[in-house]
């Protein structure tokens, strides 16, 4: 019975604690986002609009992005997310929902575009048709229900029917001296193309029961592509267009052309109904051969695994301005580089200081515009200097290691060997606040006359040189204007005032500026490059 009454109060008070809870809040739970393809106004680069396998990105912004490069694939007749994905809670919030095919595991959502590229050669059913870049935007807010999402072609295709009078085989169909790449934005459909012209192999289809050639190329304007036709016996026959054309999105262009031996008709009409019609292109023979040889196609630039790498500011000693393969064996190109005066470059394997290939020079020069000089593959070799601003075509031929600097769109031909030493820059010091930085250099760093100079960087780049006002061995410098906030003491060759890296015998590691009122930097004893120091006040 007491046990009884005592469990009674124990009820009771619980009883009342429960009544005086606050209420519980209840987070709306987020719903499982869902999505369907709807085809716009055509149907796939196959017949289906969308086939079994095939995958799309995802990515959904509303005001940042909630849902970053989603995979879902087409299975069993619906998209399907290769993990399950929630909408946000407040179901008052719009987003945009993008979708893109087909899908690329690292096309993360970037404002700037989609990078796509066009297979160069689309000869069989799935080349082809991964060429065929769709994309889709429509707006939600959170829901239960499935989201549509309404694609369209972002590309262009072109249709080319022969009236074949020849009495052989056609082998093969090209397209020479397109885009194949372009960046293309999701959200309004755009794009600019990229990269240089190349040449693409056409899909042997059947359209209406006949055969026709056919390809997808990126959107591009004002272009005049040649078309090239080859047979069973190896003749090629090549057309160029009468006048620059423009490719644009979700359009088709179709040729009609009749191929014979005596004459060439024309007459393009755009035929094809599942995507928009567009273009009418008219091809006029400009060469037919006879000789049974093969094909001699146009020359089509690819990468060399080599490129150029430097202080310019596209590079910034970290990012390779890209060497191409030109008609020459062995001689590669990168084209349209913009250097500032006394701006340095090398030669390497791309991405790697460790590769086979390191090109420098074995003393320091600045070379001069439409000049050719010799070069060592040697890692301890200088940096190449360049003397004049400008926009330059640098070539390297790897057979001769011989490196050409031209100006852009200036033939190799004309240029003339380098001989002098070129023009060392003069001193110049920038504009300087009041803060000051201190500098003691150890021994080592002392030796041999070496003077001593700082380089700011960290939003823009700056030299000034260092002096010792009061013979205490502590080198003085006035931080300079603009907001720097990393700062390498160099040691410097004592024979010229330039500074620059070429001029620079030794370095500290990347420092940053400090902020707690510390501002003198003592370099260890024994060290050389880039080793240990500390701050300290002065």
């Amino acid at each position: 019975m007491k046990f009884t009454k005592i469990l009674a109060v124990v009820m009771a008070v619980a009883a009342l604690a429960t009544s005086c809870k606050e209420p519980e809040v209840v987070t709306p739970k987020a719903k499982t986002i869902s999505v369907a393809a709807q085809m716009y106004n055509f149907t796939r680069a196959t017949d289906t609009a969308f086939e079994e396998g095939d995958a799309i990105g995802l990515h959904i912004l509303n005001g940042s992005t909630w849902l970053d490069n989603a995979k879902y694939t087409y299975t069993g007749g619906k998209l399907v997310g290769a993990q399950t994905n929630l909408w946000y809670t407040d179901e008052e919030v719009e987003a945009d929902v993008l979708a893109y095919y087909p899908y690329n595991t690292n096309a993360s959502y970037n404002a700037a575009g989609h990078t796509f590229t066009v297979n160069a050669d689309q000869s069989t059913k799935a080349l082809y048709t991964a060429s065929d870049f769709m994309l889709a935007r429509t707006s939600s807010k959170p829901t239960a229900s499935t989201v549509e999402l309404p694609f369209r072609h972002a590309l262009s295709k072109v249709v080319v029917n022969i009236n074949n009078q020849l009495g052989e085989d056609i082998d093969n169909v090209w397209f020479s001296e397109v885009y194949g790449t372009a960046t293309i934005n999701l959200l309004d459909g755009t794009s600019a193309t990229s990269g240089s012209k190349g040449t693409i192999k056409s899909a042997n289809v059947t359209i209406d029961g006949k055969q026709a050639w056919t390809l997808i190329v990126v959107p591009q304007a004002n272009v005049k592509p040649k078309l090239m036709v080859t047979t069973a016996s190896k003749k090629q026959y090549t057309f160029e267009l009468q006048e620059a054309v423009t490719f644009s999105a979700g359009k088709v262009s179709t040729a009609e052309v009749a191929l014979t031996k005596e004459s060439i008709a024309t007459n393009f009409t755009p035929t094809i109904s599942d995507w928009e019609a567009d273009n009418e292109l008219q091809f006029n023979q400009t060469e037919s051969d006879d000789n049974g040889d093969e094909p001699e196609l146009p020359f089509e630039a690819k990468e060399s695994g080599l490129g150029v790498v430097g202080s310019f500011a596209a590079s910034s000693w970290a990012t390779d301005a890209l060497l191409y393969t030109t008609p020459t064996e062995g001689l590669y190109v990168a084209k349209n580089v913009v250097f500032n005066a006394y701006e340095a470059f090398k030669i390497r394997t791309a991405g790697s200081w460790s590769g086979p290939v390191n090109v420098g020079l074995d003393a320091v020069n600045y070379v001069q515009a439409n000049k050719y000089f010799s070069v060592l593959n040697d890692p301890s070799t200088s940096d190449i200097t360049v003397e004049a601003a400008g926009t330059y075509d640098i070539y390297f031929n790897q057979n001769t290691l011989v490196v050409y600097m031209m100006t852009a769109g200036t033939d190799i031909a004309t240029a003339t060997e380098q001989t002098t030493n070129g023009k060392e820059p003069e001193a110049t010091e920038p504009e300087v606040t009041e803060n000051m930085l201190y500098f003691a250099p150890n021994n080592n760093w002392k030796a041999d006359g070496a003077r001593f100079a700082a380089y700011f960087f960290g939003d823009g780049d700056s030299w000034v040189s260092m002096t010792d006002e009061d013979g205490d061995n502590i080198y003085e410098v006035h931080i300079p204007v603009g907001g720097y906030t990393s700062v390498i003491f160099c040691r410097m060759n004592p024979d010229s005032a330039a500074n620059n890296w070429n001029n620079k015998w030794n370095q500290t590691a990347d420092l940053v500026i400090p902020t707690d009122g510390t501002n003198l930097y003592t370099y260890a004893e024994g060290e050389w490059d880039k080793g240990t120091g500390t701050w300290s006040v002065k």
